[in-house]
């Protein structure tokens, strides 16, 4: 082989060998790069091709449903749907144009607001939410007429609703627009009621349309957790109903609110603060007053903080988040400390001279002449403050604040439910401070410059009611999950016994008496045995309060007293009217009247009168089709009188009709010819008289009169405080018209 070959060669050698070694020089970078893309970057790349290359959307569960006592609803979701556009796809002005003036129409939305967002660079720009099927329906008519259905989309989606609207609102708490809960037991039980999402995923192509037949993943939501609560609709209705109405009456400045409560568990029949609102409309102020003042200050720089805190206060459920001086209700507790401690006889004395003087303090009754020589219960149905000064020294500082400790009212009662505040004692936090003032000592007795919640208030007088066992109070019986199975359910849990069967069966006998011959008897209910305690405490936090007449008027009270079953509480915070009438006995105690009226009934509880109270109403006969004498004999077999009206042998017609109870001794008019009067009558006003004077009044104008509240009571002091058919009102001849009589002498506790 020549030298030339042999150059040739190694160069061709040489040659090789380096592009060989360019070669693997050059792929080095390009390798790394490739491990990077596959290796290092893989799951980013590839949620990126995913993100690219598919359109998810969520599918949002169904939140549970809220369920009174007896299953009826109270919060539930519904299908609804979310409208949403994916701008990238809207390429042309006109397509911008029609889409938001389609939409603007359909769903009333701004047409500047749906032109904006049809410019966005999003691929996924929300219009609405909560978007009922009609309207979503008018929505899928107008993309199917116009081809847009890359452009504009529909989404499955949940809403929220309330078919009772306002009912239990403190209570219950809404949700916001992306279905979480912002207030009540919603927010509270989130977590168990708003489920878990679910995804819808479908292909796409590369100009972001979709493509359905490529694939499509569907993995459903699992719906949230149901609540089933201890309240009862009809119960918490009755509250309501008329808890409003005392509103109104009683021009209540600062919301009232009340509770029912089963004494033997601790579960809450109803709870409700008024004014409240509309759980569909939350943010609507529904105080009107309220609404004028910040009319006037719209457009300044402090209407949206005016504006949010009137929310928050119209939110607030007062039995749980305020706290108020308890005032006469109080006394219920100090005279159980002294039963249980046995300091006290049915023979012990109390004297009261109007007032009594404690350190360098002078200390009042509300009978500025005494009462002078009182036994216990005497005391008690006086509401006598020196009287319970007494009664507290003999329980002694020690046991007091011991005692105060056991009914709970030291501690908050852990319900479940959100917002609790803990109770206020002055600067009496503890026993040490306790004992070093006096003067605290003795107005702590009748209820005063310390406070409680009403939640903590009726817990307590459960115990003193159900033989002495202080129980938790909770308002969720029962989670249920979307397979309807039982998932938890709450049992009574007994806190502790604060006192003996034989003082809680003492304590009963005593407060019926406060509301037969008591303070309370404006809370009498004709056929039940009603035990119960009245309040008046003033507003000691707030400067010129007295002067103002600034007061809390309440109620606590059970039925049956033999047998507690329920309590109810009731709260008015500075209720207006004439300030001789702003107790708790004038004012409250009637509103606990009509709810025990109504719910004791409700609930199957079989009134049992006395002799005295079964001369009274009684219901009418049916005579028609009688004969004239068979009639008179059947209307006089119940005690009624009667009138014949006409020469006819039969009974044709009759006022009033079978089965309307009118007092005893009425007369029933028995028409035998033609047919009765067709004419109306108006109602007179009866308010400010007494019964006989009101009976006569209707009486004379052809109508019945029902009387109801204080009616067991012979005093001059009681009067017509209200009538349910308002005067002026026209009426058929016969109607029955009910009445409430109060006792306006009634003090309860201001010193």
């Amino acid at each position: 082989m020549g030298e030339s070959q042999k150059a040739s060669k190694t160069i061709l050698a040489r040659t090789v060998i380096l592009m060989i070694l360019f070669g693997v020089v050059a792929f080095i970078p390009l390798g790394l790069k490739l491990y990077s893309i596959q290796i290092e970057r893989h799951d980013e790349l590839e949620e990126k091709a995913v993100r690219q290359q598919t359109r998810s959307s969520v599918i949002t569960p169904n939140r549970g449903t809220i369920y009174d006592r007896n299953l009826n609803v109270l919060a539930a979701s519904a299908s609804a749907e979310v409208i949403f556009l994916d701008p990238n796809n809207i390429k042309t002005e006109e397509k911008a144009k029609l889409i938001a003036q389609g939409l603007s129409s359909i769903l009333g939305i701004d047409y500047d607001k749906l032109l904006t967002q049809t410019g966005k660079k999003n691929r996924y720009e929300i219009v609405m939410r909560k978007v009922e099927k009609d309207k979503a329906d008018e929505v899928r008519e107008f993309i199917l007429e116009n081809s847009l259905y890359n452009m504009v989309g529909i989404d499955p989606d949940s809403k929220r609703y309330y078919p009772n609207a306002s009912l239990a609102s403190t209570l219950i708490g809404f949700v916001g627009i992306d279905n979480n809960g912002l207030e009540g037991l919603e927010a509270m039980y989130e977590k168990d009621l708003t489920g878990i999402p679910g995804q819808t995923i479908v292909a796409k192509d590369r100009a972001g349309s979709v493509m359905p037949n490529e694939f499509e993943m569907y993995y459903d939501a699992t719906d949230g957790q149901s609540l089933v609560l201890t309240i009862d609709e009809s119960i918490q209705h009755f509250l309501e109903k008329h808890l409003e109405t005392a509103v109104v009456e009683n021009e209540v400045a600062n919301k009232a609110c009340g509770i029912v409560m089963d004494v033997k568990t601790g579960g809450i029949l109803a709870m409700t603060t008024k004014t409240d609102y509309d759980l569909n409309n939350p943010r609507e102020l529904k105080d009107a007053s309220i609404a004028q003042q910040l009319s006037a200050l719209e457009g300044t720089e402090g209407y949206n903080d005016a504006w949010l805190e009137a929310l928050q206060q119209q939110w607030r459920n007062k039995a749980v988040s305020d706290t108020y001086e308890p005032g006469s209700t109080f006394k219920i507790f100090t005279a159980a400390m002294a039963i249980e401690e046995n300091v006290i006889s049915e023979s012990d004395r109390f004297s009261c001279a109007g007032s009594v003087k404690v350190g360098k303090w002078t200390i009042g009754c509300h009978n500025r002449n005494g009462h002078g020589s009182q036994t216990f219960l005497e005391s008690l149905l006086h509401s006598c403050n020196p009287a319970f000064i007494a009664i507290a020294n003999r329980v002694g500082d020690e046991k007091f604040y011991q005692y105060m400790n056991a009914f709970g009212f030291m501690e908050k009662t852990d319900v479940d439910m959100p917002g609790e505040v803990t109770s206020y004692s002055a600067l009496h936090a503890s026993w040490e401070a306790f004992h070093r003032d006096a003067a605290a000592q003795a107005v702590y007795a009748f209820g005063q410059t310390f406070k409680i919640t009403p939640l903590q208030l009726i817990t307590a007088v459960s115990a003193v009611a159900n033989g002495g066992y202080l129980m938790k109070p909770f308002v969720v019986q029962s989670s249920i999950g979307s397979d309807g199975a039982v998932i938890e359910t709450t049992s009574p849990t007994v806190v502790r016994q604060v006192v003996s069967r034989e003082t809680s069966q003492k304590m009963c006998e005593m407060l019926e008496e406060c509301v037969i011959r008591g303070t309370g008897t404006n809370a009498y209910v004709k056929g039940y045995r009603v035990a119960g305690k009245t309040g008046t405490s003033q507003k000691r936090d707030i400067v010129g309060a007295q002067e103002k007449g600034l007061y809390v008027t309440s109620f606590v009270g059970f039925a049956p007293a033999d047998d507690p079953q329920i309590a109810v509480l009731i709260m008015l915070d500075e209720p207006g009217g004439p300030r001789n009438l702003r107790t708790g006995g004038y004012m409250a105690a009637p509103v606990a009247r009509r709810v025990l009226a109504d719910a004791l009934p409700y609930l199957g509880v079989t009134p049992q009168y006395t002799a005295e109270e079964v001369v009274g109403d009684v219901e009418t006969p049916s005579v028609k089709e009688m004969t004239v004498d068979q009639a008179k004999q059947a209307v006089k077999d119940v005690d009624l009188g009667y009138t014949v009206v006409g020469e006819g042998e039969t009974v044709v017609d009759q006022i009033p009709a079978a089965g309307v109870k009118i007092p005893m001794s009425a007369k029933v008019i028995l028409y035998t010819e033609g047919e009765r009067p067709q004419e109306k009558v108006t109602v007179p006003d009866v308010t400010g008289k007494t019964p006989e004077q009101a009976n006569t009044l209707l009486a004379s104008a052809g109508l019945y009169m029902k009387a109801v509240g204080a009616v067991s009571v012979t005093k001059s002091s009681v009067t017509a405080a209200w009538q349910e058919i308002v005067a002026g009102t026209e009426v058929a001849v016969g109607t029955v018209v009910q009445v409430e009589f109060r006792d306006g002498s009634i003090r309860d506790d201001l010193g």
